[in-house]
């Protein structure tokens, strides 16, 4: 299951919304699941970040941008994850969730609006918020961040995408530095998701060479969707 956790991750960020629900499923707390996740999407990001070498040769400014801006709002996500309760993080999961379906499914405008100067600084203002939710949940971060990049990075998306990875492999690394010493971390699982990560995360960023994006995008919106629900059951009912 890591390893597909980590090739979603390569492809559109999908790590902890598929570990996220497995590690519920045999007893992790929620906050504990999500910090355990993050440290090991750490092993996971070192294999997008070696395999998206490529798209990113000539993009290194922008990435590192990216990274910042998304990092320092990632710090601010998990300060708040580390004063929240298991009992409300519960319940803000499915939101985040749906929303990136959503957002995910609608279809992108054909307007040319890229060149707007206040559409240009919303969209870098969505990189930050999509840090604060990476920092704080992350589960589905990576398809809000691919659908904001989208609109501001005037590129192919296997390039906009190794960027979120760079971005999301930076926002990690601070967020699991800051969960592995304020938080309960289930250290037993570590281990096999980190290599399963690792693996998985290497072979995404290939995979989304070849395979248009137009398939996985639809694929992972209705997949979202489909756990947005499951999970909202499981909290509110």
């Amino acid at each position: 299951m890591s390893i597909i956790a980590g090739i979603l991750t390569g492809i559109v960020g999908m790590a902890s919304l598929t570990l996220y629900p497995v590690l519920l499923a045999v007893g992790v707390p929620p906050i504990t699941a999500n910090a355990t996740i993050t440290i090991a999407q750490v092993g996971g990001g070192v294999g997008t970040v070696l395999s998206s070498l490529k798209e990113l040769r000539h993009h290194w400014r922008q990435a590192f941008q990216v990274a910042l801006l998304n990092t320092l709002g990632g710090v601010l996500g998990a300060i708040i994850l580390v004063h929240s309760s298991n009992a409300g993080f519960q319940k803000v999961v499915p939101i985040f969730i749906l929303l990136a379906g959503v957002l995910i499914l609608v279809p992108k405008s054909k307007r040319e609006i890229t060149k707007n100067h206040w559409f240009n600084v919303l969209g870098w203002l969505g990189v930050f918020l999509v840090g604060i939710y990476s920092g704080y949940f992350g589960a589905a971060a990576g398809l809000l961040m691919i659908a904001v990049l989208s609109k501001i990075i005037n590129e192919e998306y296997a390039i906009y995408n190794a960027m979120r990875n760079f971005a999301t492999f930076c926002n990690n690394v601070v967020a699991a530095s800051i969960f592995a010493w304020r938080l309960t971390i289930d250290w037993q699982v570590i281990v096999p998701l980190l290599v399963g990560l690792f693996v998985g995360g290497y072979l995404g960023p290939i995979i989304v060479r070849y395979v248009p994006s137009r398939y996985i995008k639809t694929a992972v919106g209705i997949f979202a969707l489909l756990l947005a629900v499951y999970l909202g059951y499981q909290a509110y009912f």
